[in-house]
């Protein structure tokens, strides 16, 4: 614990509380988890991937934790008598939380031999118990773990941590036990704000571990970090060739001292050649093989993001094109091999590009291959409209992945299904096809009668009368009268239209392709406009929501309409699909 004495030290500042309840409620703690985990590390080939990077991770998780627990009052909605007598109490929750929430992995994930001083050996995992005294230990990764079960340890590991007087005041405030049991199993959308500090806490720590570029790892990984697996990948397609440079519709543009590859062009093409590898732990969304290429330093962030919207000029060629930057030294360690007097010119542009979940959304296909209705007529948009981008090419080869019960479109460990045959890229809508394969029943319990395709309804007219041509109040208004006659199906299993507690959820991109399969795209980007759907607290547009049927769950991409605009808008909605689900943002 010597290493980790001056962040020790500031956890007791922000606990806050008397000597004696430090050492008997938080410092017997931290003793105990420092025994439990000793120098294990947090990974295998991710955050904290190296010698006692569990303990690291833990404590980082309790100081971020704490320090965001000190802006918010809690319990929520209560009186301020009864949230000053159980401020203490809330800390505590967050401090215990926060160690406990990845310690079910050297359970799970990983295979531990003791060897003890008589020359015997055995298995151990936390469930034991601290190691004895004098023993030697050896750990390696367990071969097709599973994601996430490790957070359905923490419940039995509670009482090994935790002093008896810890849970005993923990169990004196069900509402908060409630949400602290939530927040431990990973249940985070259950556990309020307490799981809402948790996982800000979390990601904060992984962040902070990653952006210091590539993590030392124990001697027994057999798998190489998945930043390194990206660069490496990106420097064997610049540097063979197959994805070219320095010419007109290059995918890649060299100046004095980076390389501008095209954003999603290199990216598609990376996560064809690392899954032909068979490389295992593959994203299949663009927007995070940029997270994790930014986190790394292994991309120049443009301020808080990793793509640049460029000028590229090669003689009378002149593109603009959204890039990734990178320094010339990643690709080329060697400077003579590094391309010179290329003719071209890159001007990064002052406009702002959009983020990268925006970029999916918008350049992105996904796999919905549900055709729109033949006799579904949208009304036309008008011909002045400007053109949209291409569509993503189809890619030379097929990829399927196994999956578990659960969607999880930022997986690291799991691979995700990815059809790249498809005529649409794998990264914008992931959860669109999976809710195909695991056939999860979104549906609420009702009598509505069948969907029947809906009708084209008056295109929106301005006072005097005439059209606006707006293709985002087109869609509104053919939106309004599907859900007015009852022609568009909502709460049903295959419905693009769910009501939940917070409003009302349009799953993208179905519900503008059954609008507009030609043009839904820019469909899409005019219904933004309107500014009728409520962005994520990170300032995203799109919203993820759990559909949870008898047996299977799933993921589904949507924007958000809360209750005050869906009033404004005049619509009346039927009650809540309890099987559907926001998941908690922060």
């Amino acid at each position: 614990m010597a290493p980790h004495n001056g962040l020790i030290s500031t956890l007791k500042g922000l606990a806050g509380v008397p000597e004696s309840h430090w050492q008997r409620l938080y410092q017997a703690l931290l003793d105990r988890f420092a025994a439990l985990v000793q120098l294990l590390p947090a990974s295998e080939a991710h955050h904290h991937a190296g010698p006692g990077g569990l303990l690291r991770h833990g404590l980082e998780v309790a100081h971020n934790a704490l320090l965001l627990r000190r802006g918010i009052l809690l319990p929520p909605n209560a009186s301020p008598e009864e949230q000053a007598s159980q401020q203490d109490l809330w800390t505590y929750a967050c401090f215990t939380a926060a160690l406990l929430h990845d310690l079910g992995k050297p359970v799970v994930d990983q295979e531990i031999t003791l060897y003890q001083t008589d020359g015997s050996d055995r298995a151990w995992t936390p469930v034991s118990g601290p190691m004895p005294e004098g023993c030697q230990y050896q750990m390696t990764f367990r071969h097709g773990r599973v994601h996430r079960q490790h957070e359905r340890i923490a419940p039995l590991l509670a009482p090994i941590l935790l002093p008896q007087h810890g849970l005993d005041w923990l169990a004196s405030a069900p509402t908060l036990l409630d949400a602290w049991l939530a927040a431990i199993q990973g249940a985070m959308e259950d556990a309020g704000p307490l799981g809402a500090i948790i996982a800000k806490a979390d990601r904060r720590s992984v962040a902070e571990n990653l952006a210091g570029g590539v993590t030392p790892q124990m001697p027994t990984t057999r798998v190489k970090p998945l930043a390194e697996r990206l660069l490496t990948g990106l420097r064997h397609l610049i540097t063979s060739g197959e994805l070219p440079l320095n010419r007109r519709g290059a995918a890649g543009f060299t100046d004095e001292h980076h390389l501008w590859v095209v954003s999603k062009r290199a990216i598609d093409a990376l996560l064809v050649h690392l899954i032909e590898e068979g490389q295992p732990g593959i994203p299949t969304r663009n927007s995070r093989v940029m997270d994790e290429l930014q986190q790394h330093g292994i991309v120049v962030p443009n301020e808080d993001r990793a793509i640049w919207l460029c000028d590229i000029t090669i003689g009378d060629w002149r593109q603009s094109l959204t890039c990734l930057k990178i320094d010339l030294s990643r690709i080329w360690p060697d400077p003579d091999q590094r391309p010179s007097d290329t003719g071209v010119t890159v001007h990064p542009s002052d406009t702002k590009p959009a983020t990268e979940t925006d970029s999916d959304e918008e350049n992105g296909g996904s796999h919905d291959s549900r055709p729109s209705a033949p006799d579904v007529q949208a009304p036309s948009l008008p011909a002045d409209e400007p053109d949209l981008p291409s569509p993503p090419s189809s890619m030379p080869t097929s990829h399927a992945g196994t999956r578990s019960s659960e969607t999880i479109a930022d997986d690291l460990a799991l691979p995700l299904p990815m059809d790249l045959n498809a005529g649409g890229n794998a990264d914008e809508e992931t959860t669109q096809d999976t809710n195909k394969q695991i056939e999860a029943n979104t549906g609420a319990p009702s009598n509505a009668p069948p969907t029947i395709p809906a009708p084209s309804p008056p295109q929106e007219t301005n006072e005097t009368g005439q059209a606006t041509g707006d293709a985002g109040k087109q869609f509104l208004a053919w939106l309004r009268d599907g859900l007015a006659t009852g022609r568009l199906a909502i709460n049903t299993p295959q419905a693009r239209i769910h009501v939940i507690e917070q409003g009302l959820v349009l799953v993208s991109p179905g519900i503008f392709k059954d609008f507009s399969a030609a043009r839904w795209n820019h469909v899409q980007k005019r219904f933004q406009k309107l500014k009728l759907h409520q962005r994520t607290h990170d300032n995203m547009n799109i919203w993820t929501c759990k559909a949870a049927g008898a047996r299977k769950q799933a993921l589904m991409k949507v924007y958000l309409i809360s209750k005050t605009e869906v009033s404004e808008l005049g619509l009346t909605l039927p009650p809540p699909n309890p099987a559907v689900r926001l998941l908690l943002m922060t």
